[in-house]
């Protein structure tokens, strides 16, 4: 039996006194646990987890171009299959 649990990574929250374009203060984090009913950490996981979502890739990254079966395939799923390419004034692939 394992008696020491593995310690998690934490790190030092600083509030700021008043609300800013990229801080907010403790009244404004009150008020959303008020509104969520969220602890202080449950909030602040929340946004984090809101900026990965944005910030971050959610696919591996690939610096390969696409192969010419791949673009054909794609071409094959897409519903504007039908439409003539001279249609469109860009494309993706």
């Amino acid at each position: 039996m394992n008696v020491h649990a593995e310690k998690q990574a934490s790190f030092l929250f600083r509030l700021r006194s008043q609300d800013t374009p990229t801080g907010v203060s403790n009244d404004t984090l009150d008020a959303l646990m008020q509104k969520t009913g969220l602890s202080k950490t449950e909030v602040t996981h929340l946004a984090l987890r809101n900026l990965a979502d944005v910030y971050l890739p959610h696919y591996e990254r690939d610096d390969a171009a696409l192969t010419p079966a791949q673009i054909q395939t794609i071409r094959e799923a897409s519903p504007a299959g039908d439409v003539p390419e001279e249609s469109f004034t860009m494309t993706l692939l």
